[in-house]
């Protein structure tokens, strides 16, 4: 139950940890962005025989909301997107809202990031410890005992109960839902709500669908979400709470494997290379009370060089550095993934809203190729499968834009640090050199016109929308052009 709404000021000394109005600009495109505290009561619920059950009643929390809405209420496009904060690097970070910002605030979307765990309150507190005062996620039964080491999932920090978050979000939901001065949004009117994640904020929203969004009194009548988009993610739900294993759905659960916990809203998963070697989607689906697709993005990364060190340039950087974190490329082999799939981001979404909003299904689109390698040989990520490549060395198949069908180098998902580990989810690219690129396709004009054809073919199979053409153009014109070719 949320019993309290407050709107924390913003002055010249105190702003939100991971703020995006200096980056993105939203005085000159009519944006605001607030930050709420959110304070009420969630109970902490156990798993048996894949039932879940109350543990603890109405433990007491305050967790935060990051809002950023049109700042007329005109234009607002009707759609709110929620988004589970990811906290896999012990702090909030955004990474839905920094693969996809520009559509959203092009379309008049509202955005919530909402905290989803914990382990970044003291992230938060190390920012502005005034600011974040009030922020608490404690454990009302600290006496449990936790997983051990080695087998525990998804972190485990005794003083925080990350079990809170289901009843933080079903709460939140509903609100955003009903009029009152305590909806911060309730000005807009009646909205479309999507869910979204990246990564472990993924395997969040499948631990939702599985076990909360279909409860009768989660839905209370209607669908809590109306839709879902999980990036960056493989099939395995997160723990239900701080101390209990997480289990893996795959082959576990009685509903076909690739299945997301049986989606019954439309519900796109969009992937990079790095996931795709353990997620084993095996289809899409269209049956009535089972909604599914999913996209698999060849030549990327879980992280690149534009989500992970570009965007954060400027006063991001500088905050990530005053709680300790570190934004930056360690891979010495090749240089960091720049393969520009934001605009993949962008066709999913609206993809979704479409599908949500008018019954227009998602399009279909190919997978990665992939083979099986067996456990007798399995690769360094521990993954019994593997991409196949083409001449380049890229992988065959999956969604293509002109970055990859024209490459000005070699994609790989994993790099390697000066001590020789591997960083599986940070890609790098090794470059082809100046006279490579010249002998493949002449000059840069050249270049320009094939990038140009192949776009338009993608903007026509729908995986890169119009708006996006140009931007898409010029971003693969632009590696081409770094690399030597003139």
């Amino acid at each position: 139950m949320i019993n309290a709404m407050e709107r924390i000021p913003v002055t010249e000394a105190s702003y939100p940890f991971a703020a995006a109005d200096i980056k993105c600009k939203f005085s000159d495109i009519g944006y605001v962005e607030d930050e709420y505290f959110v304070s009420g009561t969630a109970n902490v619920y156990t798993e048996k025989n894949g039932q879940k059950e109350v543990l603890l009643e109405g433990a007491p929390y305050t967790t935060r909301l990051l809002i950023r809405r049109p700042e007329r209420v005109e234009s607002f496009s009707g759609n709110v997107v929620v988004e589970i904060l990811n906290a896999s690097a012990m702090m909030d970070i955004d990474r839905m809202w920094v693969n996809s910002w520009e559509f959203f605030t092009r379309n008049g979307d509202i955005y919530i990031g909402i905290s989803s765990k914990g382990h970044v309150v003291d992230a938060l507190k190390r920012f502005d410890p005034e600011r974040y005062a009030p922020i608490c996620w404690d454990n009302p039964l600290p006496d449990r005992t936790p997983p051990e080491e080695d087998a525990a999932q998804f972190m485990f920090l005794p003083e925080y109960e990350s079990g809170l978050f289901w009843d933080m979000l079903t709460d939140l939901a509903h609100l955003l839902r009903k009029e009152g001065d305590m909806n911060p949004i309730a000005q807009y009117g009646k909205n479309v709500l999507y869910l979204t994640g990246w990564s472990q904020s993924g395997s969040y929203l499948m631990r939702y669908l599985k076990s909360f969004a279909y409860r009768p009194e989660v839905k209370q009548g209607r669908p809590v979400f109306d839709g879902y988009l999980a990036a960056g993610s493989g099939v395995e739900p997160a723990p239900i709470n701080a101390y209990e294993m997480s289990e893996r759905m795959l082959g576990n659960i009685g509903v076909p494997k690739g299945n997301i916990a049986g989606a019954k809203e439309p519900f796109i998963c969009v992937n990079t290379e790095s996931e795709n070697r353990n997620a084993f989607w095996y289809g899409d689906f269209d049956q009535p009370d089972f909604k599914f697709r999913t996209y698999q993005i060849s030549g990327s990364s879980h992280d690149s060089y534009n989500n992970l060190v570009e965007y954060y340039k400027g006063r991001g950087e500088e905050d990530v550095e005053r709680i300790g974190g570190k934004i930056g490329y360690d891979g010495v082999d090749g240089e960091a993934m720049d393969y520009p799939y934001e605009g993949i981001f962008n066709a999913s979404f609206y993809h979704l809203y479409r599908w949500v909003r008018e019954g227009i299904p998602a399009p279909h689109a190919p997978k990665i190729e992939t083979e099986i390698t067996g456990p007798e040989m399995p690769d360094p990520f521990g993954a019994y499968v593997r991409n196949r490549t083409d001449a380049f060395g890229n992988a065959k198949g999956g969604i293509r834009t002109a970055a990859i069908d024209y490459p000005v180098g070699t994609y790989s998902s994993h790099s390697v640090d000066k001590d020789g580990r591997i960083i599986p989810m940070f890609g790098k690219v090794n470059p082809f050199s100046a006279e490579l690129l010249k002998e493949l396709y002449g000059d840069l004009n050249h270049y320009r016109e094939l990038v140009a054809q192949r776009t338009d073919e993608v903007i026509a199979q729908g995986f890169i929308l119009p708006e996006d053409r140009e931007t898409h153009i010029e971003a693969v014109v632009a590696l081409a052009a770094r690399r030597g070719l003139e």
